[in-house]
Order: C-alpha cells, then sequence, then structure tokens
C-alpha cells in the first residue's frame, strides 16, 4: 500500500503511523534501538514519503533518518518546515515539534468539519504540555508542565523519605496513609490544575474545544469534567501527516 509514514522519536520510543491520505491505517511502537522492527513496518507498507520529528539526539535521529531515507522520500520536520498553520510564538526554534504536529492534528480536524472554534490541546505524556490553536489558524502558545510520572517521582527522589508512588490505587479526597496522600496529591492536583486553567482560558476565548492526547491523556478526559473535550490517541501522528500532506500539495517534498 502506498502512502505516508509518520514517524515520531521519543528519548525512548520510536512511535509510527502509516496514512492513506488523511486516512489512518496502522501504528506501531517501537525502541529506539529497534531498526529491523522500523525497517519492516516500512517494507510492509511501502510509503510514498515519511515525515520524521524528533527530540531524541542526533546520533540516533540520523540512524533512523537514514533507515527510512533509502526507502522514501523523507521530509524532517525542522522549525523552517512549511506549516498549515501560523506561528506567532516568539521562539519558534525552540517550539517543541511535538506541541506544533498535536495543534495542526486538533485544527485540521476542527477545520474540515467547518469549525472556526479555538482549539486547546493537552498533551499528557512526561511533560503536560497546553497549548491553545486559534479558529483562524495560529499557534499561539501555552503552558508546560510536569507530567503525572514526573511528580511521583520527585516526591520520591527529592524528599528523604517519601516511597514512590504509582497511579494505580485509591485516590480518597483526604489521603488517609502517605501513600494515598501522595496518590490523591498528585492526581487531584493535576486534575484541578488543568481544569482550573481550561476554565480560566474560556473566559477570554468562548466556545474553546479541548483536545486530549498523550500517555495520561485518556485518564486525564476520563476525570477532568470538562464540556467539549475530546481524547484522540495518535493525534501527534495525525498532525505530522497534515504537515506532510501539505508540503506535498505545495512541491516541497
Amino acid at each position: 500500500m502506498k502512502g505516508n509514514l509518520t514517524i515520531d522519536i521519543g528519548n525512548t520510543w520510536v512511535k509510527v503511523a502509516c496514512f492513506h491520505g488523511t486516512q489512518l491505517v496502522s501504528t506501531a511502537r517501537m525502541a529506539c534501538d529497534e531498526g529491523l522492527v522500523l525497517d519492516r513496518f516500512v517494507s510492509a507498507y511501502k510509503p510514498d514519503a515519511a515525515i520524521l520529528s524528533s527530540t531524541a539526539s542526533p546520533a540516533v535521529t540520523q540512524e533512523i533518518a537514514a533507515r527510512v531515507e533509502s526507502r522514501c522520500r523523507l521530509l524532517p520536520l525542522t522549525a523552517a518546515t512549511p506549516m498549515p498553520i501560523g506561528v506567532t510564538y516568539r521562539t519558534p526554534q525552540t517550539l517543541g515539534r511535538d506541541r506544533l504536529a498535536t495543534a495542526v492534528g486538533a485544527w485540521s480536524r476542527l477545520h474540515e468539519c467547518g469549525d472556526t472554534s479555538d482549539v486547546l490541546v493537552i498533551d499528557a505524556g512526561t511533560a503536560i504540555t497546553l497549548d491553545l490553536t486559534t479558529g483562524d489558524g495560529r499557534f499561539v502558545g501555552g503552558n508546560i508542565s510536569p507530567g503525572v510520572g514526573l511528580r511521583f517521582a520527585a516526591l520520591h527522589e527529592h524528599t528523604g523519605r517519601l516511597p514512590l508512588v504509582t497511579s494505580q490505587g485509591d485516590v480518597p479526597l483526604v489521603g488517609y496513609d502517605t501513600a494515598t496522600a501522595i496518590r490523591s496529591g498528585v492526581l487531584l492536583g493535576v486534575l484541578g490544575e488543568v481544569k482550573s486553567y481550561v476554565s480560566a482560558l474560556r473566559r477570554d476565548h468562548p466556545g474553546l474545544k479541548v483536545f486530549l492526547t498523550g500517555g495520561d491523556g485518556k485518564w486525564l478526559h476520563d476525570h477532568l469534567e470538562v464540556d467539549n473535550a475530546d481524547y484522540y490517541e495518535h493525534l501527534a501522528a495525525e498532525g505530522l501527516n497534515r504537515i506532510l500532506l501539505y508540503n506535498q500539495a505545495n512541491g516541497n517534498c
């Protein structure tokens, strides 16, 4: 099957997805050193072109890029890559490519339905990023805070006696032992933080839509209790594909 491939390289994992037009066909996740798995995925779907976004080291990025570039056209995502939306962020060169990809994915979903609402993307991963894109297609910016896992780890690593707790278990409003005090403090704290931010933002952006994604995005969506909020597992891949389609349509790759 011909189509497009999206490659999202993190510090540990490589997430790949194959698209036919805007239709998601298949996804996979592999460790950064599992090059043969990537080779098999590319061989199975035989994409015409690929887009690569990376927050990994240059060595890892170059090794994966070389594997893909030998099989199809490759568009590396950089601060200079043309975008289907505008960017008014003051330091675009420091803007995480994953933040921009999810913004493009969310805005494109609304735009193709004729919805001109502003949209907030909440990506709950290692960090929690909250990014605003206007209905007319301008990435404004947003906030970055520690993710759920980082908060648990920080309490354990930067104190003398607090244990390492996970999100699995009871979450009472008032913790009844150290483990539940930590778990409730972290999880209810994240929910309160995000809900308060959405509420404040909606005062200036009536009709704001909220898209959630990332490893903890489904949990956040299920517990957040805000209106007009939807969860999309593959929002970053969708955004990367939209960026690639935009560049293909404009003869840039």
